[in-house]
């Protein structure tokens, strides 16, 4: 990941993210047969040493913000 609006645990490994993407995982996504311009924000799960599992892409920063903001209420 790029930066991140929002991190939140799902397991004791796996993180759910929002943020963008780095240059390689969009190379490494355009080889797995996604379609991905590697531009805006992302919703994406990563564990160790494990290559990030996009979910989705944002339409725009507020959405994507809005979608971190959901998380952040779910993990107080």
């Amino acid at each position: 990941m790029d930066e991140y609006f929002a991190t939140m645990p799902v397991t004791n490994a796996t993180v759910l993210c929002v943020g963008s993407v780095t240059r390689a995982e969009t190379e490494r996504a355009k080889d797995d047969g996604l379609e991905i311009d590697g531009t805006g924000y992302y919703a994406n799960a990563t564990a160790p040493r494990e290559p990030i599992q996009l979910l989705a892409k944002f339409f725009s920063e507020f959405e994507a913000g809005r979608f971190a903001r959901m998380l952040a209420v779910q993990t107080v």
